[in-house]
Order: structure tokens, then C-alpha cells, then sequence
């Protein structure tokens, strides 16, 4: 039904350390969704200044860091498309200053060392900017320092070129973070400079900063090796430098390229340009509006095209085939890699535009619904859910032959859900939005409210219709079907927005295109199928309150009202399972499936299924186990950051008595930090699900 339908998509999970900006190089995270203003940083290349230290003492020599002659560098293991290595990424950017005692070594003294994050820099300069600005901040915080304290291992006479075993223990501070670290190495003293090479080994866990995952495209291991190796120079004898040269280009071959006019160019307007031309929601990450805009992005373009990372498309081709599917061919990845790897030379002039293709079936609106006010959140709540009421205001049976959801401020919208809601149900409605200040209420799953949640589906109750992402075409169904709302029924727009760095006011509004008087249609049906979510503690942390299934499932009715709390126990009796099934998965890893019964003839016209965070796979199975077995969806990699809406190319036959399978694999592996809590089925982001729906039309 819809193009593509990116829910509850990707949450902050980095912040601003220095050991953060070490990582994320290396795990080329750049690439990561979050809608947000990602300008070119234009960084100098300056020497930062450093506290100075004095000699108080004859036999006392201030020495100081030559910038040109030292460097910070990172180490992380990566898995990276597919494969392992150690990434690394250096900075010269560093200052401070060293008090050497000749007569009495070990009273020595080193000052607090400054480095320049934002002079951070690798091979792609699309990454270094969206670390800049996302993950240091940078142009706020440009400074990260470590103090030092006692340095250990000096001994009580110098020798020369004696290479000497050091600790020196300090704290580490990046934005507004301190955190204490040992650096271990070793220390030279030769014609009056010394050379400190030390490292230090930090878990980015520690810092709530990873492990870093994006599913099917990177993640690093939890650990980090930072090493300084550093030179202190007598500044009287030696100049120091107030700049650093900035980093050269790596040099590529050149020349042996595919035609970017005839061979890339259709791909990314193709593929791409819906999402990344000024104005779209990717734009922000990267934009692209000309030919020139992807030249200068040519190595990291190669990178995720040649992943399978860009276009997102989770499903496999295990699953029946689907419309909109924006895969590429072998035969284009191969194009756009080997254009990247030549230097991303252009035959065409650099402003020549990419465009996206127009939607090849737009919506004729006979009916728009806006926000009733603007929308102004808050940087607090960064991913902020909030459901909206839109009153058609309809005093007749209505049919809806075409849907087009319409972001006003693309720049914090992230995705949008709407639910069909009866009449009924909206007094309960318009008490949460009275009881919340500012229009709307927040909602994290369906409407937010009970009951009208939408999670039953159904026709004659609330039901989902429309999951929108950014780059989605309009929705338009089947000739002769349409969707049905009856004087009274109101929607409910829930908009998941992305608020980091500004909170501009939002009035995102929907546009329905109607079925001419006098048409007949048969009725779009939306129909739930869900599995139970069981996922105990890891062995060894079941000691805790909230490790005990009863004190977890009691807890979900203090967060969500009673109702909550006897989901999973109803979903497993629906199911034929019990909560002990699960008992033995104590490894980080647990299964859940459930097969259910289609209910009437009908085709299948679109398909979605909905995990949360720690979703590992997901699969829907018609039939399962005989000669008409039909994988409809099969996502062996789930991603939270990336659930669609699959349209099937042809509709789905399904009978009345059919089996319909749903199965979901969890990894407690994918939570920042191990959890000591028993996570069942809920609504919040924490909690789990296996949810399905299929769209359908009588057969």
C-alpha cells in the first residue's frame, strides 16, 4: 500500500565523547537516520591553546607539544559491510605543556592536554561532518582535554634515550562529560625533547556510547584503544606551529570509470533523489540536488551502495516479490562502485541537476485534514511520538480511493502512522487531548489510548491505514476498493518527530482523494496478527525485582493501565503457548511464533510486520509446512530504523481456514547496556512486540 513506511524509527545512541568521535569513524556512521541539519563544517586548522606551565625551579625545564610531530589516534574493531577489521583515524590538533625536573625526574609535571575534535578528520568528508555536528558538536564544543595527574614511573635519574615503562592517571572531559581514564605507555627522554607514546583502553558502554550498531551495515566492538603519541619540545630552541596542515585527499585511480551521466546519474535521481533533494528528510543528512553534490561524496556513496546499506530495503528475497522495491541490480551497484573507486570523476558540469522523478499517480485531494494547531516540542524529548485528532467531519458513508500523508517541516518530521478511529471511540480521544497541554497527546504505539489503540484491527474498530516515510509516493488502492469512513469517524495522525538541535513549529496535514458519487467499492480490511514477546534475563542477572515475569508484567500496569498487563499472558493463550516456553532462552536470545487462522477469501494487497529495538529477524508464512507454503515477509535482519509497508507486485490469494505464521527472534545483544528487567509485550520503545497486518480486499 504505502512506498515506504520507516516506524519508530532510529533513537540517539551516541553521545558526544571523545572516544564517541574515535568510533563512530571507524564504524562510518555518518550514515545513520536522524533528520538532522548536517552543514559543511568549514574547521582551521589552528593549533588550540593550552594551559602554560612556569618553571619555578633552575633545574625545572618547560617543554611543549609539537603539534606537527604528534597525533591522537583511535582504535576499534569494525564490522563493516560485511567485513572485520581494525578501523583507525588520527587527529593533530593537540597542545599542552610538560614541567621536566633534571635533578629530580620523578617530580615532573604534565599539564592539561587540549585536543581539537573538530580537526577530526578521514577519508570521507560526508563523515566528518555529520560527526561534527551530531556527535561532537563541535562548533559548541571544540575543545576535549585530559588532565593529568601524578605522573608514575620516573625514575630518580635521567638517562639518555632510556626508554621508561609510564602510568599517568587523569580524567578525560569531551563537551560536558569527565570520565576517568589511565593512559600506559612509555616515555624518552633525547636531546632535550621527550616522546610519550601511552594508550589507554576504554569501553564505549562505560560512556554510554555504544557498542555502535547499524543492522546490515556496521557495528564496533565495545572496546577502544586511544593512543597519544606525543612530542614535548623545548619552545625556546624549537618554534612550535600555531597551525597543522589540513588533510590531503586520498589518492585514487582515475579515469577507468563508468559515465556518470549515462550509468549513476539515473540511479541516484532514480533511487535517491526522493529522499536526498533539498527539501526531503534525508537532505539533511546529505543532499543531493546536482551532480557535484555526489562527486564530493563519491568514496562514501561507493561504500554504502556497494553494502547493500542504501536504499533501505530489509526484506529478503526469500519474501514474494514487492512493488516499489528500490533494490538496486548487481549490474547498477557495480556502476556506482566503480565510478566511486575511479575518484568519482563527472562528464557532465557539476551543477547539473538530479531530480527526482514526480509521483506517477498523484493525489487529486476532495478532502484535507491538518494539524488543528501547530506543533512545538522540545530538544528534552528528542524522539518525541504525538498523536494528533483530524476531524473530517463527515455526515455521510464516505469511500477513500487515494491517501497522501504531507510533512510540513520535513526537517524534524521522521515518520508518520494514521489510524481510521469510529465514532465511538473519539470521546476518549479528545480526553487525552484535553488532559495534555499543547495540541495532541503522546502515543509511543497506535493512538496511546487503551483500547482505541489500533493494535486489534479490524473494520469495524480502529485500524492502522497509512505508514509514511520520507520519499514515499502517495497511496492509492486497487480499482473498485476503497476505504470506508462512516459519519462521525475522526483520524488519528500520530507523527514520531526528531527534535536535537531546534524545534520548529509543525503542521503536517493529510490529503484524501474520494471515490465519485455513485461508485460502489468494496471495502480495504485491516487485520492484526500478532505473536507473544517473552525475553528473560540473561543467566547469572536474574537477581532483581523486575527479572521476575510477575513483577515485569505488574510493572506494565503502573506504566500503561491495567489493561496492559494482561496482553502477554492473552497473547500466549491465543497462541497455544505459556510464558514458560521461554523459560530456558537465558542466553540473550529468544523465539516467539504463533500460527493464526485467516478469516474470509481475500488478497492481501499490503503487508507489515513491527518489532522493537531488540528485534533480531521477523517472518510471515502462509501456509507453513505444505505444498502451498508462501514466505510473504521475511526480514532476516530486523531493523528498527527501517519498517516498511510491502506492497506485493500481485495480491496475495488468501482463503477462509488458511494458516498465517508469524515469527520474531530477539537479541538482548542490540541494548546499549545489559537490562535486568523481564521484557514482554507492551507499547513503549523499551518493551517488545511481534506485530503484524495484512491490508486486504475481498477475492
Amino acid at each position: 500500500m504505502s512506498r515506504v513506511a520507516r516506524t519508530l524509527g532510529s533513537h540517539p545512541w551516541l553521545s558526544g565523547l571523545l572516544l564517541t568521535f574515535v568510533a563512530v569513524v571507524g564504524a562510518a556512521s555518518w550514515y545513520v537516520w536522524d533528520e538532522l541539519d548536517v552543514p559543511t563544517v568549514d574547521v582551521q586548522y589552528i593549533v588550540p591553546a593550552a594551559p602554560r606551565l612556569a618553571a619555578s625551579d633552575p633545574s625545572e625545564t618547560v617543554l611543549r607539544i609539537h603539534p606537527a610531530r604528534s597525533s591522537v589516534t583511535y582504535e576499534v574493531e569494525e564490522h563493516l559491510a560485511g567485513t572485520t577489521s581494525t578501523a583507525t583515524g588520527t587527529t593533530n590538533g593537540i597542545a599542552g605543556d610538560l614541567v621536566l625536573d633534571t635533578d629530580d625526574p620523578a617530580a615532573s609535571q604534565a599539564g592539561q592536554i587540549v585536543v581539537n575534535v573538530e580537526q577530526l578528520h578521514s577519508d570521507q568528508e560526508l563523515r566528518d561532518n555529520r560527526i561534527r555536528h551530531d556527535f561532537l558538536e563541535s562548533t559548541e564544543h571544540p575543545l576535549a582535554t585530559f588532565e593529568p595527574g601524578t605522573i608514575e614511573g620516573l625514575p630518580a635519574e635521567l638517562t639518555e634515550d632510556e626508554e621508561l615503562d609510564v602510568v599517568i592517571p587523569g580524567e578525560l572531559t569531551v563537551k560536558e562529560t569527565t570520565a576517568p581514564v589511565e593512559l600506559t605507555g612509555t616515555a624518552t627522554w633525547t636531546d632535550g625533547e621527550v616522546h610519550l607514546v601511552a594508550t589507554t583502553e576504554v569501553q564505549l558502554s562505560t560512556f554510554d556510547a555504544g557498542p555502535i550498531e547499524l543492522i546490515g551495515f556496521v557495528s564496533t566492538s565495545d572496546d577502544v584503544t586511544l593512543t597519544f603519541d606525543v612530542t614535548f619540545v623545548d619552545p625556546t630552541e624549537v618554534d612550535i606551529p600555531t597551525s597543522v596542515p589540513a588533510p590531503g585527499e586520498e589518492e585514487m585511480a582515475s579515469g577507468e570509470g563508468p559515465s556518470f551521466e549515462a550509468a549513476v546519474m539515473p540511479v541516484l535521481a532514480e533511487r535517491c533523489a526522493s529522499c536526498h533533494n533539498d527539501g526531503g528528510a534525508g537532505s539533511d543528512v546529505w543532499r543531493l540536488d546536482t551532480a557535484g553534490d555526489a562527486a564530493e561524496v563519491a568514496d562514501g556513496l561507493g561504500l554504502v551502495v556497494g553494502s547493500g546499506y542504501m536504499p533501505p530495503w530489509p526484506a529478503s528475497e526469500a519474501s514474494v516479490p514487492f512493488a516499489h522495491d528500490p533494490s538496486l541490480s548487481a549490474e547498477q551497484i557495480d556502476d556506482v562502485v566503480a565510478w566511486a573507486r575511479a575518484g568519482g570523476e563527472l562528464d557532465v558540469d557539476p551543477d547539473t541537476p538530479i531530480d527526482a522523478p514526480p509521483p506517477a499517480d498523484p493525489v487529486q485531494p476532495d478532502l484535507e485534514l491538518t494539524m488543528p494547531e501547530p506543533y512545538v516540542g522540545t530538544t528534552d524529548v528528542s524522539n518525541d511520538y504525538r498523536c494528533f485528532l483530524l476531524d473530517p467531519e463527515l455526515t455521510e458513508t464516505t469511500w477513500v480511493s487515494a491517501y497522501q500523508f504531507v510533512p510540513d517541516r520535513t526537517e524534524v518530521v521522521h515518520h508518520a502512522l494514521a489510524f481510521r478511529v469510529p465514532a465511538a471511540e473519539r470521546p476518549k480521544l479528545e480526553s487525552a487531548d484535553t488532559a495534555t497541554d499543547g495540541t495532541g497527546w503522546q502515543c509511543y504505539a497506535g493512538t496511546g489510548v487503551g483500547d482505541v489503540s489500533g493494535l486489534r484491527g479490524g473494520n469495524g474498530g480502529t485500524a492502522q491505514f497509512m505508514a509514511w516515510a520520507p520519499g514515499q509516493d502517495p497511496t492509492r488502492f486497487p480499482d473498485g476498493s476503497a476505504m470506508r469512513l462512516e459519519p462521525g469517524d475522526v483520524v488519528v495522525l500520530q507523527v514520531h518527530y526528531h527534535f536535537v538541535h531546534e524545534t520548529p513549529a509543525d503542521q503536517s496535514m493529510m490529503r484524501f482523494e474520494l471515490a465519485p458519487p455513485g461508485d460502489d467499492p468494496v471495502d480495504v480490511s485491516y487485520r492484526t496478527y500478532l505473536a507473544p514477546a517473552e525475553i528473560p534475563c540473561r543467566a547469572g542477572l536474574e537477581e532483581g525485582g523486575l527479572c521476575d515475569r510477575g513483577a515485569a508484567v505488574a510493572d506494565l500496569a503502573t506504566r500503561y493501565g491495567r489493561a496492559a498487563a494482561f496482553i502477554p499472558d492473552a497473547l500466549n493463550r491465543a497462541c497455544g503457548a505459556s510464558a514458560a516456553d521461554a523459560a530456558e532462552m537465558t542466553d540473550g536470545f529468544a523465539s516467539a511464533s504463533c500460527d493464526l487462522r485467516i478469516p474470509s477469501d481475500s488478497e492481501a494487497i499490503a503487508i507489515f510486520g513491527h518489532m522493537h529495538e531488540i528485534g533480531d529477524s521477523f517472518r510471515m508464512t502462509l501456509n507453513p509446512g505444505t505444498d502451498d507454503e508462501q514466505v510473504l515477509l521475511d526480514i532476516p535482519e530486523w531493523d528498527f530504523g527501517w519498517q516498511l509497508n510491502y506492497e506485493p507486485e500481485d495480491p496475495v490469494e488468501l482463503s477462509e481456514g488458511d494458516v498465517l505464521r508469524i515469527e520474531c527472534t530477539w537479541d538482548r545483544g542490540r541494548l546499549p547496556k545489559p537490562e535486568n528487567r523481564y521484557i514482554t509485550w507492551a507499547e513503549g520503545t523499551e518493551d517488545e512486540m511481534c506485530y503484524s497486518a495484512l491490508t486486504t480486499v475481498p477475492r
